[in-house]
């Protein structure tokens, strides 16, 4: 690091290998916005605790850590990473709570998060974004997802085969989010002449 530091870079670090509360403040304090800044660019939605997780690791190694501060940024940086792709599979593999899309398979399927908050919101909002969008895609999205149906027995409902329920659904979801950050955004547009 060719940046001058306001401290002694190699006895700091050797202080807070002894285990030196100052020294260790001194190196958080240096490293740690650009920690943050760099997990918050990554798309961590809570930087600041994958940030706290990833110094917790950090000083359960550093008494055996040999190198200088940059090494040490690049340790820190690195425990970071695998910190929060731990967490993106976690929150993958686990199932969230709220709604849940079931197959005959039994294998559950998440939607996005954006769906879950649109459903989750009052049902005169939820049928107003629904309504500005394909009608086609509407009717399936509510089948599967207000009322539970699996593709096939939608497919039945409606007439169309499997395949094309499942692009029904796709597509609406797709439309669905652009109709929601529209409205976030203030603009309404209509997105129900497009199939």
């Amino acid at each position: 690091m060719s940046l001058s530091l306001p401290f002694d870079p190699v006895e700091t670090i050797q202080k807070a290998k002894a285990g030196d509360k100052d020294a260790l403040s001194r190196v958080w304090l240096f490293l740690n916005p650009g920690l943050v800044r760099y997990l918050s660019s990554l798309g961590c939605k809570n930087s600041e605790d994958v940030a706290s997780e990833s110094w917790i690791s950090l000083a359960r190694v550093l008494p055996k850590f040999q190198g200088d501060i940059s090494a040490l940024q690049g340790l820190l940086f690195q425990i970071a990473r695998a910190r929060l792709y731990d967490q993106w599979r976690k929150s993958y593999r686990s199932p969230k709570t709220g709604l849940r899309l079931i197959d005959r398979s039994t294998r559950i399927v998440e939607i996005s998060e954006m769906v879950e908050s649109v459903l989750d919101v009052s049902s005169s909002k939820a049928i107003e974004w629904l309504s500005r969008i394909p009608k086609s895609q509407a009717e399936v999205i509510s089948l599967r997802v207000i009322v539970g149906l699996t593709y096939y027995e939608i497919s039945q409902v409606i007439g169309k085969s499997e395949g094309a329920v499942r692009i029904l659904f796709f597509r609406g979801i797709n439309n669905l989010e652009k109709v929601v950050t529209e409205d976030n955004l203030g603009s309404g547009k209509n997105y129900s002449s497009s199939a």
